[in-house]
């Protein structure tokens, strides 16, 4: 299973190793470090990564600041280990973000459940911008049609049926998209 781009931000070294051979064990690839949160912010335009997994604090900040712009700046599913007594803190403060805060240390298993579990995530949210936006074009293409129709029900006195049929006639003959036509009307008669 190739999961795409992962990214490990941790401050130690030793610790974002074996948190990637686990990753890369497991199908992962690839799997990218940053040892600081500047580092990683940089990483985002070159990785694009599917999944970010934060390991707070980092040497450079606490780690919340970085959450936010991987949020704003990535569709990553996110991940956020931290001390178990900044849990409540860190799940505070990032819960409009949708990261998964957990407690360190994580064991094998957990590491690999989370890291499915928010490219699961992703990938659902993924498909719901996906439908969300091609509905959002289709209902703006219909708003435009039917602009186009009222105004040649209003200037040509048309019916509405007749102005609907008009367009896809139109349309039909000129091998254009509706919506194309329909703009056309718009700037003629607007």
């Amino acid at each position: 299973m190739s999961a795409g781009n992962v990214l490990i931000v941790c401050g130690k070294s030793e610790v974002a190793g074996s948190m990637e051979s686990t990753l890369i064990k497991e199908g992962y690839h690839p799997v990218n470090c940053a040892h600081s949160a500047n580092e990683a912010r940089r990483q985002f335009f070159i990785v694009q990564p599917d999944l970010i997994i934060v390991s707070t604090p980092l040497p450079d900040e606490q780690g919340i600041d970085f959450v936010f712009d991987a949020y704003e700046k990535t569709s990553a599913g996110i991940i956020v280990m931290a001390r178990p007594e900044q849990v409540s803190h860190m799940q505070d403060a990032l819960e409009s973000t949708g990261a998964m805060i957990l407690p360190k240390p994580l064991n094998r298993l957990t590491l690999i459940q989370s890291a499915r579990f928010a490219l699961s995530v992703r990938s659902s949210l993924d498909q719901l911008r996906t439908e969300r936006d091609n509905l959002k074009k289709r209902m703006d293409e219909r708003k435009l049609i039917e602009q186009a129709k009222w105004l040649l029900v209003e200037k040509l006195n048309m019916s509405e049926p007749e102005a609907f049929r008009y367009i896809q006639k139109k349309a039909m003959d000129l091998r254009l998209p509706q919506l194309q036509v329909a703009e056309d009307i718009i700037k003629e008669h607007a």
